[in-house]
C-alpha cells in the first residue's frame, strides 16, 4: 500500500472540522475511497505524529486493518494542514513536487507549502 496525499490531506480537512470534544473519524465514512487505503493513511499520519488515532490490525497476519478512528489533530497534523489547507496552495504543492520529479514527504511538503503561502504574502 502506498501513501495518498489526497487521503492524508482529506483525514487532515475531516479531523479538523470535527469541532466537538470526543468526536473522531473512521476510515469507514470516506465515501468513495478504499478503507483499507484510508486506514493505512490515518496509520501513517499517526505513526509520524500528526494524530492521534486507534488501529486496530487483523490477528490474521494478512495485514488488514480491521478498523481506523482518528480521533485529533496534534500539534505537528495542524502545521501540516496549515500548509495544504487552501486549494490553490494545495495544487501549487503538488505541481512543484510533479515537476521536480521528487517525492512528497511530510517535512518537505510542509515546506513547499510554507514557502508558497509566504510567496502570497509577499
Amino acid at each position: 500500500m502506498t501513501r495518498n496525499w489526497e487521503i492524508i490531506r482529506e483525514i487532515l480537512l475531516r479531523l479538523e472540522s470535527t469541532n466537538t470534544p470526543n468526536a473522531y473519524v473512521n476510515s469507514d465514512n470516506f465515501e468513495g475511497l478504499p478503507e483499507q487505503e484510508v486506514a493505512y493513511n490515518m496509520q501513517l499520519l499517526s505513526d509520524a505524529g500528526c494524530i492521534e488515532a486507534r488501529i486496530l490490525n487483523s490477528s490474521s497476519g494478512d495485514g488488514k486493518i480491521n478498523a481506523a478512528m482518528a480521533i485529533r489533530l496534534k500539534n505537528s497534523g495542524h502545521d501540516l494542514l496549515d500548509a495544504i489547507r487552501n486549494e490553490s496552495v494545495w495544487n501549487k504543492v503538488k505541481e512543484k513536487f510533479t515537476s521536480s520529479g521528487i517525492d512528497m514527504t511530510i517535512d518537505l511538503v510542509m515546506s513547499v507549502g510554507k514557502r508558497i503561502v509566504e510567496a502570497m504574502l509577499s
